[in-house]
């Protein structure tokens, strides 16, 4: 019954939403699984095969290694043990035989796992793969692969009230209810919590989503319970709908001023929903989100920066964190010092201060000389990079803060003649990237408007190894902006002779 369900809202959406990009015949991606027999399933190897497919989302949570290998392969063609699957998998095999469609993709089983080339080659194809799926499988309420999604539900706290409730299929069963403010949460769902399942929710055009407590269908359009449970489903951050559009790539497609907006704010959710997740390998932190950019880049066409954008740069340098999602600086290099993805924990990608309107001609800016990023491997080009620098010609003020604060306001320093600092000024609050305590730090504006007497900027520290204050090579530590009382204003900028210099941020 719940399969019947499910396909009358799949193709109530084909039918009927507009905004929904409709299924197409897409190419499989290299392998998928052959699952005309649940019980035998097969992997399948494409040779641009035009065919429909379902794509899997889920957890391995801590469920031990599996999948295909490069000595399991041949094998696999042949026929999949079920026994060396998780649950999770078995559950998708039969959903997608069920939903009368042949061929499922599922990272474990067609990505070879102990190639690097191969990962590297369909980690590449991600976006597609879940962009041309006929729809997506969610497994969301499965916090382990192994758990499997099919299997009945058990409330989550117990009921306030219990009544008999009968079923269309004349059986008696148990509705229970509960208050409003124990209603269903998909923030608290395990998928919702790792970071690769964000990509793959939003390039899903349509997907099918298992929750904990009940069967959701999402599109673009919409977000439905299937068979109507009575809990009303809450509208989660898609992207849209003009990424989806089959004319974004042409190079003569133009975006209004309204798009560009929308995009924007797009951009930033989804940044901010993505740096809350846990990875199970940190180095993955521009993997797991490269298929996300690849899909803005296709519309705004400009360069990707390691989680920047070259033609807002300098609105993008303005990132943040708050007291609450400070962490340690990770250990290995994951991204140049001035990118979001060099730390961990929630970021804010940006202020989006109206003070700080670049659309407006009050608002002023530190020039960008330089930005280049070298990628890993040229097959990720969105993906893992091995360095980037950024060159700024801007003013550098010295500055003093207490990094271990969890509100920290930053101070300016003026040296007399004789080189003694005079009393410090407060100039900014400030937002430490990470828990490391630096404080020999400078302060750089990146943006100000001296109408509205408001900045934002770096703090930025001298990189360690540099043999003299003035070597020009800095690293960030974090950002800061105008206080919010407004009793100084500008005034430290305005009437301060600081010389702009080249800045080299690594």
């Amino acid at each position: 019954m719940a399969y019947v369900m499910a396909t009358s809202c799949i193709m109530d959406c084909i039918r009927n939403h507009e905004q929904c990009p409709p299924p197409h015949s897409a190419t499989l991606p290299t392998r998928v699984i052959d699952c005309t027999d649940p019980s035998k399933p097969k992997l399948h190897l494409s040779t641009d095969e035009h065919a429909p497919y379902l794509a899997l989302s889920y957890t391995r949570g801590k469920f031990g290694s599996f999948g295909t290998t490069r000595e399991t392969l041949d094998a696999s063609l042949l026929g999949i043990d079920l026994e060396s699957i998780p649950q999770t998998v078995r559950d998708a095999i039969r959903s997608t035989h069920a939903l009368g469609v042949r061929y499922l993709w599922v990272d474990a089983l067609c990505i070879v796992q102990d190639s690097v080339e191969d990962k590297i080659r369909e980690v590449a194809q991600m976006g597609s793969i879940f962009r041309n799926a006929y729809f997506t499988i969610i497994a969301a309420s499965a916090g382990s692969a192994d758990e499997g999604f099919l299997q009945d539900r058990k409330p989550s706290s117990p009921p306030d009230i219990t009544l008999p409730f009968r079923c269309p299929d004349g059986r008696v069963g148990t509705m229970s209810l509960s208050p409003i403010w124990r209603q269903y949460d998909a923030s608290s769902e395990p998928v919702c919590q790792r970071a690769w399942c964000l990509e793959e929710r939003l390039l899903s055009p349509r997907a099918l989503t298992y929750a904990s407590h009940t069967l959701q269908y999402h599109c673009q359009a919409t977000i439905v319970n299937v068979g109507n449970a009575v809990c009303k489903p809450i509208a989660g951050h898609r992207l849209p709908t003009l990424l989806f559009r089959p004319d974004i790539d042409d190079a003569s497609s133009t975006l209004s001023p309204n798009d560009l907006k929308v995009l924007r704010y797009s951009w930033i959710e989804a940044v901010g929903e993505y740096s809350q997740r846990s990875l199970g390998d940190p180095a993955d932190k521009l993997v797991a989100f490269a298929a996300v950019a690849e899909a803005f880049k296709r519309a705004w066409k400009s360069d990707y920066l390691a989680g920047l954008w070259r033609h807002s740069l300098v609105q993008d340098l303005l990132w943040y964190k708050t007291s609450e999602s400070r962490h340690s600086r990770p250990q290995g290099y994951r991204a140049p010092s001035w990118s979001w993805a060099a730390v961990d924990g929630h970021v804010w990608p940006s202020s989006l201060d109206d003070r700080l309107d670049t659309e407006s001609d009050d608002t002023q800016a530190c020039e960008v000389l330089h930005c280049e990023v070298t990628p890993v491997t040229s097959l990720l080009p969105l993906g893992p990079v091995a360095s980037g620098t950024l060159t700024l010609r801007a003013a550098m003020y010295k500055a003093s803060w207490n990094p271990a604060a969890s509100m920290p306001d930053l101070y300016l320093h003026h040296d007399d003649a004789a080189g003694t600092s005079s009393e410090a000024l407060r100039i900014g609050c400030a937002y430490p990237d990470s828990d490391e305590c630096v404080t020999e730090v400078s302060a750089i504006p990146v943006l100000w408007n001296v109408n509205t007497q408001h900045a934002g900027g770096l703090i930025v520290a001298r990189l360690t190894g540099s043999p003299a204050a003035d070597s020009g090579r800095y690293r960030r530590v974090g950002y800061f902006h105008s206080p919010e009382d407004g009793l100084e204003g500008l005034r430290w900028m305005l009437t301060s002779i600081v010389e702009r210099r080249d800045l080299c941020i690594e």
